[in-house]
């Protein structure tokens, strides 16, 4: 009895998995050649590898680059330190103090006294005379006009001064 009870659970419970399978058939595994899916898998290293080496000499760039900036920074430093040098000895050379000990020492000047200024005296009042050569047709007028007005107020404070 035992076998016949064990024979009869073993079919319900072939019945059981028919059933289940009819009612849920399993996926079907086809077994595909191996060429294709090592030929993607070399594909995925090289590109991969591309990438890895794109990545490797953008960084080797960046630093070239970022050394250039530093050595530049440098010179820079370098540069406004000789500018900053450059201008003390412009101002120490062309202080007063030292233009007057090169005009005394090297030129020979002397500084000049109260007594030594001479004044002198013009007769024919404030005359300047310029030289018209190359002059535009308006500055000729405007020169003829100022010498028109200067004489006008010359005339005009000779009658104040007669008066």
């Amino acid at each position: 009895m035992a076998v016949s009870a064990n024979v009869a659970r073993y079919e319900e419970f072939e019945e059981h998995r028919r059933i289940r399978e009819e009612a849920h058939p399993k996926m079907v595994v086809i077994r595909r050649s191996q060429a294709p899916t090592a030929i993607l898998s070399i594909l995925v290293i090289l590109v991969g590898t591309v990438f890895l080496a794109l990545c490797l000499q953008s960084k080797a760039e960046i630093a070239s680059i970022h050394d250039r900036i530093v050595s530049a920074n440098a010179e820079l430093n370098t540069l406004k330190q000789e500018n900053s040098r450059m201008k003390t000895a412009i101002e120490e050379k062309s202080s007063q103090k030292a233009v007057e000990e090169y005009a005394e020492n090297v030129l020979g000047m002397q500084k000049l006294e109260r007594s030594q200024t001479e004044y002198i005296t013009i007769d024919s009042g404030n005359v300047v005379e310029v030289s018209r050569k190359n002059e535009s047709v308006f500055s000729k007028l405007e020169s003829e006009l100022e010498r028109i007005k200067e004489s006008l107020m010359d005339k005009q404070s000779e009658k104040q001064a007669a008066k």
